[in-house]
């Protein structure tokens, strides 16, 4: 009896122990009321075309924001909440294990800190009331869906937009690889797409690559200034673009894309003038080796003393299953340097370019809202976005491309590429170098700059670029060049102006370049014959030398061609030690298996997919149409996930009038499946084609399918 009744009290305080868990780390409840008034606030006015695509009339900027926030809440509310999430480093708390690493980094970013210090007193007024005016209208779409919002997430505030600058700009330049390669085992990467979105993974991510042109009038046939904007992103999740066009009477007249979370239009066009954006690398991570006190762990030597490190708790709230959770505490430190890694392999620690940045969204607004060359480049001189090239052009006929970039100013005489010592105070660089010094290309004689994700030494032809010697190797500026950038350099010196379907036509090229290291070593593998060759093979190598280099969807050597070469010209799974007859092999076995037989045209086996629709697509990895693909296990095709995803084509015309079309990859009803708009533009994606942009209300007004203010009247279909 006693024994039993041990039992039932044991029994008694493991649920109560259970009870006080789930009440304690219970989401916070949030009284929905005031949000569901937020409407009143702000007077905007959202139309959308016939394309779903919105556009947002304000009267003041955060009018404008605040319509944003809606119109992007409506079409992609889940990848926003996501966004929000990680940002605040909640991720583990609604999503799991799994996710514990992204909150972790958040906290060893000290994302966080930088902004609780520096929100009210760095940030602009004007950039705080355009992030929570985004915020309000997040927060009304939520509370008009409460079944949409998961825990945690009520209310959004302007700081997590803020935070989202803050945490995801070092990633496009490579932060996060540098970090997990300290690490022993497998290299882990900041998923950006699919399930796995915002949490690590052991794969390659699709490349974040891009291209922007800009051709000067004398190059145009009919005087024409031009811009092509077309980056290259994962096609869902968290960094996939999404159109809008916003007007302010406030001066913000912008038309073009952004991610989710970004209260702005990243990279697209106003009246006067349009850029876009290309992922760049330059080296902006210094890793330190630390030197640990044998009989005090805690401190490390910086010029010839013990200095104690800096600690701190990174207390992480994980759901385990079902409403438990339980808070995991991990130490933090950090050095004069930055934040350090006790590892066994030695303590390590680590500074980037934008470490503490929360500025970048003030400089995002000055680029929306610059009218001329000058106010651009005053507005890139803001130094506050770590990375990221712009190619540049305006109604003056002007153009450029801009390495930008904040470029650490280092000490020089050092290998700034490998591990620094941590003992020297001297190389803790505490500057940037100013906006004149990073490398640009204005106005030059060709008539014409691009970047294709290469070096900016290669940004068109002939004088007016930089030149290596021009410039320190402190400053780590990448040196490789692309195919997409070979291809651009052979193609637009091909004749001397272009028209406007000789444009089109260098954007949508679908060939490797001849000058291309993978195609040289393709060349020399074919040379050396297929006596060495197994006989199982020889019909696939006659097919592989009779490869024009193309990935036209008719093709029927381009499949086995890009299947060969993968390891060479996908970034996702580029290696050093590729056995082109291994790979050939390998290509061989794959589409016999999944096709019956080795040529099939390559559209049929790489396809661009949207719900229970699928279309045959051109392009590879690293071509000017760009494609990055996964297999499907099931069916052996190649699904269309990442390159080629928002492209918008600009002109100025001899007047300085502006005119814009553009397609993106599947539509405006990113989640919808049941929307119109949830794949209306991929038939015209597919096949090269795009649409108008409608730059004033009298174009718009006869195309509209929705008009409404959001929290005034019914947002109905």
């Amino acid at each position: 009896m006693r024994f039993s009744r041990a039992i039932a009290a044991i029994l008694l305080l493991l649920a109560l122990a259970a009870i006080a868990n789930i009440l304690i780390t219970a989401p916070p409840t949030v009284d929905t009321g005031p949000l569901l008034t937020l409407g009143e606030k702000y007077d905007v006015r959202i139309i959308r075309d016939e394309f779903g695509v919105p556009h947002i009339y304000g009267n003041r900027d955060a009018d404008t924001a605040f319509g944003l926030g809606y119109a992007q809440a409506e079409d992609d509310f889940a990848t926003l909440q996501d966004v929000v999430l990680a940002t605040r480093g909640q991720l583990a708390a609604v999503r799991g294990p799994d996710a514990a690493k992204t909150d972790y980094l958040i906290r060893l970013m000290g994302v966080w800190e930088a902004l609780d210090s520096g929100y009210e007193t760095v940030l602009s007024e004007q950039a705080r009331a355009v992030a929570e005016a985004y915020a309000d209208g997040i927060n009304l779409y939520a509370a008009q869906h409460p079944e949409e919002v998961e825990d945690f997430v009520l209310p959004i505030r302007g700081k997590d937009l803020i935070a989202g600058f803050t945490f995801k700009l070092p990633l496009f330049y490579g932060f996060d690889e540098t970090l997990t390669a300290l690490f022993d085992g497998n290299d882990r990467e900041l998923a950006l797409q699919g399930k796995d979105a915002l949490t690590f993974v052991n794969r390659g991510r699709p490349a974040l690559g891009s291209q922007g042109v800009a051709i000067a009038p004398q190059k145009s046939r009919d005087g024409k200034t031009r811009l092509l904007i077309n980056s290259h992103q994962p096609l869902t999740g968290p960094v996939a673009w999404y159109e809008a066009r916003l007007h302010s009477e406030e001066g913000w007249n912008m038309a073009g894309a952004t991610f989710p979370g970004s209260p702005v239009i990243l990279h697209g066009h106003n009246r006067y003038l349009g850029w876009s954006s290309t992922v760049n690398k330059p080296d902006l991570v210094d890793v330190y080796q630390l030197t640990l006190n044998p009989e005090n762990e805690d401190e490390y030597l910086l010029d010839g003393e013990w200095v104690a490190l800096e600690k701190r708790s990174a207390d992480i709230l994980v759901r385990l299953f079902g409403p438990f959770r339980w808070t995991f505490s991990e130490p933090l430190y950090a050095s004069r340097h930055g934040p350090v890694l006790k590892l066994d392999h030695g303590t390590f620690a680590i500074r980037w370019s934008g470490m503490g940045e929360i500025r970048t969204l003030d400089q995002y607004l000055a680029l929306n809202k610059a009218t001329s060359m000058a106010e651009f480049e005053a507005a890139l001189a803001i130094g506050s976005q770590p990375s990221i090239n712009q190619v540049y052009a305006d109604r003056e006929g002007n153009i450029a491309h801009y390495y930008n970039a904040m470029l650490p100013k280092r000490q020089e005489g050092w290998d700034w590429t490998k591990d620094l010592p941590g003992d020297d105070s001297s190389l803790i660089w505490t500057n940037y170098l100013p906006f004149s010094a990073v490398p640009a290309t204005r106005n030059p004689p060709s008539g014409f700059v691009f970047n294709a994700n290469n070096s900016p030494y290669l940004s068109s032809i002939g004088p007016g670029q930089p030149q290596p010697e021009d410039f320190s190797d402190t400053m780590g500026i990448e040196t490789g060049v692309t195919n997409r950038a070979l291809r651009l350099r052979r193609l637009l010196q091909e004749t001397e102006t272009l028209s406007r379907e000789d444009f089109y036509r260098i954007k949508y090229d679908v060939f490797y370049d001849e000058d291309l290291e993978a195609i040289q070593q393709l060349r020399r593998f074919i040379a050396n014959g297929k006596d060495a060759l197994p006989p199982s093979l020889h019909a696939a190598m006659d097919l592989l030398a009779s490869w024009d280099l193309g990935t036209q969807a008719d093709n029927p050597a381009a499949a086995l061609g890009v299947l060969t070469l993968t390891t060479l010209i996908d970034s996702r799974q580029r290696r050093d030690d590729v056995e082109l007859g291994e790979e050939l092999a390998e290509a061989r076995d794959y589409l016999q298996s999944h096709f019956g037989r080795i040529d099939p045209p390559y559209g049929e086996v790489v396809r661009h997919v949207r719900g229970d629709q699928s279309w045959p697509l051109d392009g590879g990895p690293d071509t000017l149409r760009a494609v990055y693909t996964e297999k499907d296990p099931e069916t052996g095709i190649l699904r269309n996930v990442a390159g080629d995803s928002y492209i918008m084509f600009v002109e100025w015309d001899q007047k300085g009038q502006v005119s814009s079309r553009a397609i993106h990859n599947f539509g405006s009803a990113t989640l919808d499946a049941s929307s119109p708009h949830y794949g209306d533009q991929a038939p015209l994606f597919v096949k090269h084609q795009d649409k108008p942009v409608r730059l004033t209300l009298d174009e718009l007004l006869p195309h509209a399918s929705r008009d409404y203010r959001p929290g005034v009247a019914p947002s109905s279909d």
